[in-house]
């Protein structure tokens, strides 16, 4: 059903993606805060010591490249996550856009997560515009994925049946 709306044009994808940055930018933060929790309690269990640090967003900082793994870990979560179990990020839902596979069934983890890799950051999507009249980004042709366009009643059909099920 799904399938047969038209694709999601290049505006509605950036807006989704504006929305979703916005979402990433306080979950990261919350992430953060997750960190500082774990370092503190990892300093009074003495699994750490603070004592070469002046707190523990200097030690998070010194030792940046797990914090970095972590927030990457987080960001790809985000994305694959509602993906692979919505079709939809939260900026996708507000955006009235839908991922799916051409056949109308939802993306797998496999697609979800090489999607991710080659969508550049977002910067596929401007293969839009070399594609034009095609409607596929360059991470909807490598792994075979479209983007959707919904109506406000397909949308409000699908939060019903995510409701329902």
């Amino acid at each position: 059903m799904y399938h047969e709306s038209p694709k999601a044009g290049l505006f509605r994808r950036l807006a989704a993606i504006v929305y979703d940055v916005l979402i990433l930018a306080a979950l990261w933060m919350l992430a953060m805060g997750l960190a500082l929790l774990l370092v503190t309690i990892l300093d009074k269990l003495g699994l750490v010591s603070l004592a070469a640090y002046q707190d523990q967003a200097d030690f998070i900082q010194k030792h940046s490249i797990w914090f970095q793994l972590y927030s990457l870990l987080v960001f790809v979560w985000f994305y694959v996550y509602f993906w692979v179990k919505a079709g939809q990020t939260l900026g996708m839902r507000a955006w009235r856009i839908l991922l799916i596979q051409p056949d109308g069934s939802p993306i797998t983890l496999k697609q979800g997560l090489l999607r991710l890799v080659v969508s550049l950051l977002g910067v596929g999507n401007f293969w839009l515009w070399i594609r034009w009249g095609k409607g596929l980004a360059l991470q909807d042709q490598i792994t075979d994925t479209i983007v959707v366009k919904l109506t406000k009643d397909e949308s409000k059909e699908l939060n019903v049946h995510r409701k329902a099920a």
